[in-house]
């Protein structure tokens, strides 16, 4: 399924986002904004970046969150961070956290922006996650936190430096507030509203940082 007036559907089949601008416009149509690849999956700079290590996993079905996956490719997504992962610290010396804003089926106020399934990654910021266990009221999860998941109402899913997984259902949170707090949190909200600044040059950024990640079951840029 692929919904063409979804920017995320757009740019799997190269077709640029609604508002990127010339520039990005010519990178999605040349195919070098994917960062990795695999059957499912494109590994994508998240459009108006936070910094340069803000990329998404992106599944290439259309669909609302990770939670409608299947096991095999929720495995896959697993890997997929791992991988990403162990290239920055290796390259950077930071860690990464991954976190998703799930949309529900029926109804959502998980703080998603985009109907289609994308999961962010960011250095990981002790402040981050200081303020995000203020404002959200997760449970632990030990089995990647899906199986606790609505997928009707929807939820925020996120996963720390240590692996651990963490799920609050329906936590009504508004329209891009994961972005928003990492913003303040890092010192700079220029580019939290990605729909008012793409901010091109970071994105370039991001797919500099991930220049060279690599595993023999991907397909590369």
């Amino acid at each position: 399924m692929t919904d063409l007036h979804c920017n995320l559907c757009r740019e799997i089949h190269h077709l640029f986002p609604l508002g990127g601008g010339v520039a990005y416009e010519r990178l999605v149509r040349e195919g070098q904004n994917k960062i990795m690849e695999t059957e499912d999956f494109l590994i994508l700079p998240s459009l108006g970046p936070l910094n340069r290590s803000h990329a998404m996993i992106v599944p290439k079905k259309h669909v609302n969150s990770f939670a409608l996956l299947s096991d095999d490719q929720k495995s896959q997504a697993a890997i997929l961070q791992r991988q990403l992962s162990e290239h920055v610290f290796r390259k950077l010396g930071h860690s990464l956290m991954f976190f998703e804003s799930g949309s529900g089926k029926d109804t959502s106020h998980s703080g998603g922006c985009i109907i289609h399934a994308h999961i962010h990654c960011c250095f990981f910021s002790n402040e981050f996650e200081r303020r995000l266990f203020d404002e959200v009221e997760f449970t632990v999860s030990e089995q990647g936190g899906y199986e606790i998941a609505d997928t009707k109402r929807g939820y925020v899913w996120y996963r720390d430096v240590n692996g651990r997984t963490f799920v609050c259902n329906s936590p009504q949170l508004p329209s891009q507030f994961l972005r928003y707090l990492y913003s303040q949190v890092e010192g700079d909200e220029r580019y939290w509203n990605w729909r008012r600044h793409f901010n091109f040059e970071g994105i370039l950024e991001v797919i500099s940082t991930y220049q060279g990640v690599k595993d023999g079951d991907v397909t590369l840029v």
